[in-house]
């Protein structure tokens, strides 16, 4: 059986990417969302797959965009918009839902509100499936699969040449300072003066100045399969300024664009050992468009050890498939 997959906001950048994975992996995509001639450019360069035009507004517009659908990659931000809208249709019509958001908040508002009936439907609801969400959270479960508990768990970020597309300065925006963060064992949300420190990278990097309290939606996904009191989440200083500085979106080509290099280290510590785990690559528009076809493929056939709204890592083999991902230019190592 060839499966459909909708991508909405489908002739955004990261979605264009999404669907030729999609496509490479045997699916057949469907382009959808508001600006049709848009969409049609976009279906040009995917040797002319079907357009479907659906406003966020409208359901009946969505219904129809669903329909003959197996699982929907939600690409439109800014997600606030657009996740419940479309996750909700996903889950009334049966069907697996993705997105790449980064904002936390999002991410536990889903579960709550369609986790259940999600799981009682066998689906994975799967929103921050791409480079913030998934990633890091692969290389903890990788890097000490058989923990249940943890005392701590830190997340570094250092990301070099990033120029951010329209949805990602919108995605900043709309998070307005607000900062989802996992301490004392819960989700809470914080806003205020930013907190700073220094973190030892790998080189290049090195000893770097840091942003603390960074905003990813870790800080909800890692607590549901490790308990632990506290998630650290901080990102090079030097990622800020170069992001404030950034040229206008659309004066970047895609191959300035793809010029990024990061390196994230995640650190587990529990009973005294510290499970450590560093990942190299670049580009992170295109390795979320991987991560999404690894999810859509194990969902599709029934590789998911759990359903409902869930995480790469707690759905999936998280060793297997951050070694799968890892094939498109990453190198992962553990200590």
């Amino acid at each position: 059986m060839t499966h459909q997959i909708g991508i909405y906001g489908g002739a955004g950048h990261t979605a264009k990417m999404v669907a030729a994975e999609l496509r490479d992996r045997g699916f057949v995509p469907v382009l959808g969302g508001r600006n049709r001639a848009k969409l049609e450019a976009a279906a040009q360069g995917l040797n002319g797959v079907e357009v479907r035009t659906a406003d966020i507004a409208r359901s009946d517009e969505l219904r129809a965009f669903l329909s003959g659908c197996s699982a929907v990659v939600n690409c439109a931000g800014p997600f606030q918009a657009t996740a419940m809208p479309i996750a909700s249709l996903a889950v009334e019509q049966g069907i697996h839902y993705f997105d790449f958001t980064t904002d936390a908040s999002i991410v536990n508002a889903l579960h709550l509100e369609l986790g259940k009936a999600a799981a009682a439907k066998k689906l994975v609801i799967a929103p921050a499936i791409g480079f913030y969400g998934s990633l890091a959270e692969l290389m903890v479960r990788a890097s000490a699969p058989d923990l249940a508990a943890a005392d701590d768990v830190l997340i570094a970020y250092s990301v070099m040449g990033w120029k951010p597309t329209i949805g990602s300065l919108k995605a900043m925006a709309e998070l307005g300072g607000r900062r989802g963060v996992h301490t004392n064992g819960r989700f809470e949300i914080r806003t205020g003066d930013p907190r700073f420190s220094t973190f030892s990278f790998p080189a290049p990097v090195g000893e770097a100045p840091v942003l603390l309290d960074y905003p990813a939606p870790e800080v909800v996904t890692i607590p549901r399969y490790l308990t632990t009191s506290e998630i650290r989440v901080m990102m090079t200083v030097g990622t800020v300024k170069d992001l404030r500085a950034a040229p206008a979106p659309d004066s970047v080509s895609d191959e300035e664009r793809a010029g990024t290099d990061y390196i994230i280290v995640t650190e587990v510590t529990a009973a005294g050992r510290v499970y450590r785990a560093t990942l190299r690559g670049g580009d992170i528009y295109r390795i979320t468009a991987p991560i999404i076809g690894e999810c859509v493929e194990r969902a599709l056939t029934d590789r998911a050890c759990i359903h409902g709204v869930v995480s790469a890592a707690e759905a999936f083999d998280a060793a297997d498939m951050l070694q799968q991902v890892a094939r498109h230019g990453l190198t992962v190592s553990f200590n």
